[in-house]
């Protein structure tokens, strides 16, 4: 009910303001009286009797731009701002390379690194076969040279035992070499842990100056070493020491080149055959055991009755017995044996496919030989019938070619732990080792052997 009362005032209202609106908006036209003269229309038709009500401001248009008289080129890509080069001066040639500095590899498996040119000087390291160093100085001899660097120190090594294809001659000498230790005074009377050293070491020096083996002495008790023969190497005394064997080279023989007898003073030498190597006295000195190839020979001590005993190396005959001590490889059975002289019966008594250079003890029990089951080549000491096996030494640098004393007290042997190859002596039980006398080898030693009588 009141939804329609309201529509009805609605629609009323609406026609009244129509109504309304005609009536102003259209007047009413008046009846004009006629006249004689027509009057003419006014210029201007009358206004409406009430103004309407102006219309609410329209608000200004804002003002349309004005197209510009030239299109402005797009905008480039603005590139990101970077620092204002400075103009180039002349370009500077490049500079000299800076030579390099001069290496020096090392020669041999390990080398001992001292805080001085020369032995007498303590070793501060070590370096391995194939390492290289820069070479800082050199003595003025160049035999030695200093090395860079150990621990952020420089050290000093052997030019012998060092390769380099540097010019040696424009590497300085150090102003401020270090001085020397004092030398030891050499002590005649020489103890092991079992007393003085007595007796004779015949031992083989590589002469360099005149590029051949020579056959030298050092007699313990005096401390003095004495040159003896050229081109001797590869010694052996008989069980009774009074006389000795070695192989006597082409250089001293020419064309009657190989095993030689003598007395131990190498007095009444003879031919006892021709070729052979490393060769070793029976018990009663009456035969021979030698190497000749791959292949081991029985002999009589006058060259006779040569046969084959068997395939192998480093043939030492017992000193109380017909058993004959070698490396061989049977099969993949390496090492150490001992094989019988006339019955050709084997035992083994090592593995090791390094191991060789047997050296009976003087009571025929022991056997001192190199091995390199740790890596190097180092000494051990095994009972003949294999067992007990001790090692003897421990360095990182090549020990071998052990020689006992005839009190078996004591074992001599050859070493490059000091820098150069020197002879040392140990007790039998590896204790107490020290250096003897100086004795250089060919890289070859393996062959080499050393004698030691009373």
């Amino acid at each position: 009910m009141k939804k329609r009362t309201l529509s009805g005032r609605i629609t009323s209202v609406i026609a009244c303001l129509a109504i309304l609106f005609v009536a102003v908006a259209c007047p009413a036209a008046t009846t004009p009286v006629p006249t004689d003269t027509v009057a003419p229309p006014t210029a201007t038709a009358a206004p409406p009797t009430e103004t309407p009500a102006p219309p609410t401001d329209t608000p200004a248009p804002t003002a349309t731009p004005v197209p510009p008289t030239e299109t402005p080129a797009p905008p480039t890509e603005t590139p990101a701002p970077t620092a204002t080069p400075v103009p180039p001066t002349e370009t500077p040639a490049p500079p000299t390379p800076t030579p390099a500095a001069p290496q020096a590899a090392v020669k041999g498996a390990t080398l001992n690194i001292r805080s001085g040119p020369g032995t007498a000087f303590p070793v501060i390291s070590a370096a391995k076969q194939g390492q290289s160093f820069e070479i800082q100085g050199k003595t003025a001899d160049g035999a030695w040279l200093q090395l860079c660097c150990f621990n952020g120190k420089p050290g000093w090594a052997s030019a012998s035992l060092l390769t380099t294809a540097a010019d040696l001659a424009a590497v300085p000498v150090p102003k401020d070499l270090p001085t020397p230790p004092p030398s030891p005074t050499p002590n005649p009377a020489a103890k092991t842990a079992g007393g003085a050293l007595r007796g004779v070491l015949l031992y083989s020096v590589l002469n360099k100056d005149a590029d051949r083996w020579e056959l030298w002495e050092y007699n313990f008790g005096a401390g003095k070493a004495r040159f003896l023969k050229e081109w001797r190497t590869e010694v052996a005394f008989a069980s009774n020491y009074k006389q000795v064997v070695y192989f006597a080279w082409p250089g001293a023989m020419g064309g009657n080149y190989g095993l030689y007898a003598a007395n131990a003073d190498l007095s009444g030498e003879r031919l006892i055959i021709k070729g052979g190597e490393y060769p070793s006295w029976s018990p009663n000195g009456s035969r021979l055991s030698a190497q000749g190839g791959e292949n081991m020979y029985i002999l009589n001590s006058d060259g006779s009755g040569l046969r084959e005993l068997a395939v192998g190396e480093y043939p030492a005959w017992s000193p109380v017995d017909d058993w004959i001590a070698h490396r061989g490889c049977y099969g993949a059975d390496c090492g150490l044996w001992i094989t019988h002289a006339d019955s050709g019966e084997r035992r083994r008594l090592t593995t090791g496919g390094g191991d060789g250079q047997p050296a009976w003890s003087p009571n025929g029990q022991q056997i001192a030989y190199i091995s390199k089951d740790d890596g190097n080549f180092e000494l051990y000491r095994i009972n003949r019938d294999g067992s007990g096996k001790v090692r003897l030494t421990n360095d990182v640098h090549s020990d071998g070619l052990p020689a006992w004393s005839p009190d078996g007290r004591s074992i001599a042997f050859r070493s490059d732990r000091s820098g150069t190859w020197a002879i040392y002596v140990m007790a039998s039980d590896g204790s107490n080792v020290r250096k003897i006398i100086d004795a250089d080898v060919l890289p070859l030693w393996f062959f080499e052997k050393m004698a030691w009588r009373p």
